[in-house]
């Protein structure tokens, strides 16, 4: 069955996407993008009533949510706290606990600090160059 080819608007007017948006690219399917943001398929299409499943358009806007079914926990940082005593305390991991808490990844860095980075190390194909 051929479906006409609709412009399908994702959004209804007044609501607001709960998670983040993504843009179809050549190849794109409800069930690739689930895995990618491991996320329920059932819940990208409950979320995205007016989108074409079986003709998805490179361009179109899909919002994939990111908030669970259930409640989330909260909890309130005391003095003394550090990102690592919350990591360890609820048993997460830090790109979990930025995806809850986006303002985590804005969180100014105390001037001076240093950091240390990897060295990013040339693959063996580059030294017989």
């Amino acid at each position: 069955m051929v479906m006409p080819n609709v412009n399908y608007d994702n959004k209804r007017p007044g609501t607001a996407c709960k998670g983040l948006i993504h843009v179809v690219e050549a190849g794109d399917t409800l069930y690739q993008l689930a895995r990618r943001y491991d996320v329920k398929l059932f819940d990208i299409m409950r979320v995205n009533p007016y989108v074409n499943v079986y003709n998805l358009q490179i361009g179109d806007e899909i919002c994939i949510p990111t908030m669970p079914a259930r409640p989330e926990k909260t909890y309130i940082v005391n003095e003394g706290d550090s990102i690592k005593k919350v990591l360890e305390a609820f048993n997460t991991d830090f790109s979990t606990l930025a995806g809850w808490n986006p303002m985590l990844l804005d969180a100014p860095l105390p001037e001076g600090l240093i950091l240390k980075l990897p060295l990013v190390q040339p693959r063996e194909d580059e030294l017989d160059d």
